[in-house]
């Protein structure tokens, strides 16, 4: 079933047809997807803006839906209980959609205009966005010492290293702290406290020097939303409402916890698995509030969408100037030239030469993806009010959307490298790795064992990954040290020095680092059981790695039948 809510005012009544090239971008082929879920409920969104000035093929609304109808229902029921979807270009909304049910109790459908998900940490581009409007106006500087905005605030970020943390560093997860998984989430709204309280309780020790390696870090971008609120001697809520939601008529969007009671739309609820059905879940609330506690709708996203895709502005609405917008886009660190690195709270998507942007995130019941692919005016935003799609997530979706329409390139069959050594280059890089955005200490050290990646030598110079579930894969060198995924998108490089292993970066993992991990605290080899260590914490996975950790996480919570106490684990 189809129906379409409320047209929006001023926008474009179309979509992208299948096949066609976008923005002078190469078609390619259908993908031989399957059918339609017929039992999935659906409601969909869209209305018509003038052209842009620049030349862009007409969309063809029929076709996009049919095919994004495709793909995302066969998802309802299994992946999760309801979605939604905006699709947008610069110059108007393109589809904006909503499948299954927002509460799967009540069988209320979802509605793309009415209906509000949490968005976990892609809520933190929001966050990035109020730190550029104050660069923008002068009030706030990229490579200032944070403490310097912090003089009338109870939080300091310790001196341990002779550089100072920056907003640049939290912009791109290079600030040092020592990363946690959990942005503070509570189950009791009492237990929500002031930003302020949450930051100087839960700092985590830092543990590298600022600027070097990226470890993904919650605090740091609730950190950056303090600074924000500091400068402009507000809430962080109160400022995101006032100059960015307000002016991009972002109407049903908070960062508010919970969400109040008198908030236009409805709020979806959250879902966990139980046999073969979803439940509605308990709520559960994110302290960390700049890190991942934004509620959205799919309108909401797509107006958020264009005013980056548009440099800052939707119409006569701007949020940004054209250059600053820009400056958010370009790189401000990079963890290897062969594997995708960091805009301003964006991070690269797929091959890093596609110009692809975006971030995801997830919460306890939630998971959502946003991608920009800004030379074709672009964006593409999907979440779920389920967290059960470990093997078709949102992200996933969105692949299958930019593959269709040509917006990113097709796996390409690797060319390996004509350089002698490959076979000695690949028994100097076996090893086991641990990634630097999962924390090393404390209760949740065992979600970082479970994340170790083993690397071994293979024929003919190749190497091969596993995990500890099994996830196995094959790798071309293709440079010295740098290796393409056999049949995949993903890209290995190495750094080494005086021909020891420094560390090892995956294209599809820019949350981290993988360093290496000492012989006797190998996961692979001592093959040591998690046991009950994971019981009892507040898992909330507001960043888009950790795929392993949360099929180990969700299965545990299936299978005890609970839900999480969302008590801190720090």
């Amino acid at each position: 079933m189809s129906g379409r809510d409320t047209a929006l005012p001023n926008g474009d009544c179309g979509c992208i047809p299948r096949r066609t090239v976008l923005a002078g971008l190469g078609a390619v082929t259908s993908t031989g997807l399957g059918t339609t879920t017929a039992s999935a409920t659906v409601s969909a969104e869209s209305a018509t803006e003038p052209a842009s000035n620049h030349e862009r093929p007409f969309p063809d609304l029929d076709e996009l839906e049919g095919f994004v109808d495709d793909v995302v229902t066969r998802r309802i029921g299994s992946a999760t209980p309801g979605a939604i979807v905006a699709i947008v270009r610069s110059d108007g909304p393109v589809l904006l959609k909503g499948y299954g049910e927002a509460d799967a109790e009540s069988e209320t459908p979802v509605r793309a205009s009415e209906t509000a998900f949490r968005v976990g940490s892609v809520g933190k581009l929001v966050t990035w966005t109020a730190v550029m409007q104050c660069v923008e106006r002068g009030d706030l500087d990229l490579d200032e010492d944070v403490n310097s905005y912090l003089e009338d605030s109870e939080v300091t970020v310790p001196e341990i290293y002779e550089e100072p943390v920056t907003l640049r560093q939290l912009g791109t997860h290079t600030a040092g702290f020592e990363s946690a998984i959990d942005p503070e989430v509570v189950a009791d709204p009492e237990a929500v406290a002031p930003l302020e309280a949450v930051l100087v309780d839960q700092q985590p020790p830092r543990v590298r020097p600022p600027g070097e390696v990226v470890g993904y870090s919650n605090y740091g971008a609730a950190l950056a939303g303090h600074v924000v609120a500091e400068d402009n001697e507000t809430t962080f809520e109160e400022y995101v409402q006032s100059e960015i939601f307000e002016p991009l008529d972002m109407a049903h969007s908070t960062f508010a916890q919970p969400v109040p009671d008198d908030h236009p739309g409805d709020l979806a609820a959250g879902h966990s698995r139980e046999k073969e059905r979803f439940r509605t879940a308990g709520e559960v609330f994110i302290n960390m509030r700049p890190a991942g506690s934004m509620t959205a709708t799919a309108r909401d996203m797509a107006a958020f969408m264009r005013a980056h895709l548009g440099d800052g502005a939707v119409g006569n609405t701007r949020i940004l100037r054209a250059d600053t917008a820009r400056a958010m886009r370009d790189r401000h660190h990079v963890r290897h030239p062969a594997v995708t690195n960091w805009r301003y709270g964006f991070h690269e998507y797929g091959d890093a030469d596609d110009g692809v942007i975006g971030h995801s995130g997830a919460t306890v019941h939630f998971s959502s993806h946003l991608v920009l692919v800004p030379e074709s005016g672009v964006g593409i935003f999907v979440t779920y009010n389920g967290n059960r799609g470990e093997r078709f997530p949102p992200g996933a979706v969105i692949d299958e959307i930019l593959a269709e329409y040509g917006l990113r390139s097709p796996p390409t069959t690797p060319q390996p490298t004509v350089e002698s050594g490959s076979r000695s280059r690949a028994e100097a890089v076996a090893g086991e790795y641990s990634l630097t955005s999962l924390p090393r200490t404390g209760p949740l050290q065992a979600v970082d064992r479970l994340e170790h990646v083993s690397v071994e030598p293979a024929a003919s110079g190749r190497v091969r990954t596993t995990t500890l579930d099994g996830d196995a894969r094959h790798w071309i060198e293709t440079d010295p040290y740098v290796y393409h995924e056999v049949d995949g998108h993903d890209v290995l490089a190495f750094e080494i020095t005086d021909g020891d292993v420094d560390g090892m970066h995956m294209a599809s993992e820019p949350t981290g680092v993988y360093r290496p991990v000492p012989f006797h605290e190998r996961q692979l080899v001592t093959g040591s059981v998690l046991g009950v260590t994971l019981a009892g914490f507040g898992l909330s996975l507001v960043g888009w790695g950790g795929r392993r950790t949360w099929r180990q996480w969700n299965q545990y919570r299936t299978d005890h039948d609970s839900v999480t106490d969302a008590e801190s684990t720090e």
